[in-house]
């Protein structure tokens, strides 16, 4: 949208609060907070407008703030007409037929007010850059490993990313994968969202489906997504990410490189992964092991997170959340999360029942949660904490949509109104969540908000849930402390009324993907607004 459009209709609705036809209408305060929504979002256009070339994501939403733009300059259109012809009549104001179209308009009004709203939202996810503290140093050696060192190597390279969990080991993918030297040397670049299932005919489906950019049939067996994707990368020197890599099996890699062994002279992999003997099966380089971010750039992103668009801060917080800092033991995740429950806390006292804490002296080791993970949960109102543990039935890197957990937890009775619509109160709900970095990788697509969990924050939401499975296999999760709350999921295509007669409090029941787990999630790869 043009800006010198948007700065006419703000001196169009400046024009009707201030002239008589805001009070013929008396809809002055509503369109004081349409102007006012209008004006916030112009404060980042410009920036928005430079950057939409190469974001598609950012594209999407200045067509839809286009498209509400427009909207709003028709109402004003259609007042300043009724306005006309109801003056030259004897009533006046008073006219019978005002009341109906004041109805109709501040109807028309609070939807849109309703749009700005998930417009301004989005507009903090598609305008935010990553937030890479601290390793610049280690994109640009991996950049040049990639570039330089194995450009000419005949054999596919393959180097692992290798770091306990939280460290920033999406984070650092993601920065080499749209680092321009990156997008310039290689063609095609696919990434793939591994996870624990390395099977080797979802794997090759998932990129051959991220490479053409559509879903395939379930229809093909492996040998001929075999040969589909060799065609599709014979010859070329393309850059494959595997995120999150958990296979210790040596067979099943050596399947899989099998199949990808054509490309070009130069064409790479990069695999991310916790675990050292994965790093040892998959390279062919020496794994790139990621240490902890320093403190400083910990409190950077803490501090980001924590005192974000605060015009003054307490000293005293941040002398506390220093110290916060330091037993966050460098890792980013946790520091991005303490600083996402802090920044709704103004009293000291708070931040120190943080820092003084027993959780923190907690036995940890690398299997278990991270203290400040615990801490965001325990720190959480309770009427976000069973929305946020209810994530734990999806499996882990599910993209789940936003708008279908609201009607879950709608259904498991988990919103209350509090005098507003159940589905504000849970767009509420997700919010708090996403600004408390329990969400992540958002994206806005046709109108609806995907996003993901990390995997840390998966297995705190898990922690939270007791599981048996029966010989049936249908599983039965319930949340600690909600004994109502709920969810079955089958692995089996058949099931009588007998199977769920012991589930007595049951709310919902979810028969999608009856016969297997999901597949890989093809992913054309992380956009530069996207969240880690």
């Amino acid at each position: 949208m043009a800006e010198a459009f948007l700065q006419i209709l703000l001196d169009n609705l400046t024009s009707f609060i201030q002239g008589e036809l805001g009070l013929f209408f008396g809809f002055k305060d509503e369109f004081e907070n349409l102007k006012s929504a209008f004006t916030t979002i112009q404060d980042v256009l410009e920036d928005a407008q430079e950057k939409q070339l190469k974001d598609k994501p950012l594209e999407n939403w200045l067509h839809k703030l286009n498209v509400a733009a427009y909207e709003v300059d028709d109402i004003l259109d259609e007042c300043k007409s009724k306005a006309a012809k109801l003056s030259q009549t004897k009533y006046g104001c008073y006219h019978p037929k005002i009341v109906p179209f004041r109805y109709k308009i501040g109807k028309r009004m609070k939807e849109m007010m309703e749009k700005l709203d998930a417009l301004a939202a989005e507009r903090s996810f598609v305008l935010t850059e990553p937030e890479p503290y601290g390793r610049d140093k280690e994109k640009n050696k991996i950049v040049k490993i990639l570039t330089n060192k194995v450009c000419d190597v005949q054999e596919l390279s393959v180097l692992p990313i290798l770091g306990m969990g939280g460290l920033g080991k999406t984070t650092l993918a993601q920065m080499v994968f749209n680092d321009p030297r990156v997008i310039e040397h290689f063609d095609p670049k696919i990434w793939i969202c591994v996870s624990e299932d390395f099977d080797e005919k979802k794997l090759i489906k998932a990129i051959v489906e991220s490479i053409e950019g559509k879903p395939l049939g379930d229809d093909m067996d492996l040998a001929p997504l075999q040969k589909k994707l060799q065609d599709m990368l014979n010859g070329k020197r393309y850059f494959l990410v595997l995120d999150d890599v958990w296979n210790e099996n040596q067979e099943k890699w050596d399947k899989i490189k099998a199949v990808l062994k054509v490309g070009a002279r130069g064409a790479s992999v990069l695999a991310t992964t916790r675990l050292k003997r994965v790093g040892s099966i998959m390279g062919t380089l020496q794994p790139y092991e990621l240490s902890l971010l320093s403190q400083e750039d910990c409190w950077l992103l803490f501090m980001k997170r924590a005192f974000e668009n605060q015009e003054t801060i307490n000293p005293n917080l941040v002398a506390i959340g220093k110290e916060i800092v330091k037993k966050s033991g460098g890792v980013p995740l946790a520091a991005k999360t303490l600083g996402g429950l802090l920044r709704f806390e103004e009293q000291e006292r708070e931040w120190e029942h943080i820092r003084d804490s027993e959780i923190w002296n907690l036995p940890q080791d690398e299997s278990s949660i991270l203290p400040a993970l615990r801490l965001s949960y325990h720190h959480l109102p309770l009427d976000l904490r069973q929305c946020f543990a209810y994530c734990a039935v999806f499996p882990k890197d599910t993209k789940m949509e936003k708008e279908n957990l609201i009607s879950l937890w709608m259904a498991h009775s988990f919103l209350l109104s509090k005098g507003k619509e159940l589905e504000d109160e849970g767009n509420d709900v997700w919010k708090k969540l996403c600004l408390r970095s329990f969400f992540q990788d958002i994206e806005v697509k046709d109108g609806k908000t995907y996003f993901k969990m990390h995997d840390l924050i998966h297995d705190l939401a898990t922690s939270l849930f007791t599981a048996s499975t029966s010989s049936n296999n249908i599983r039965e999760i319930n949340v600690k402390g909600y004994p109502h709350m709920m969810s079955i999921g089958f692995a089996v295509s058949s099931y009588s009324r007998s199977h769920l007669q012991k589930f007595v409090s049951l709310r919902v029941l979810n028969l999608s993907g009856l016969l297997s787990r999901p597949e890989p999630t093809p992913w054309a790869g992380p956009a530069p607004g996207d969240h880690f």
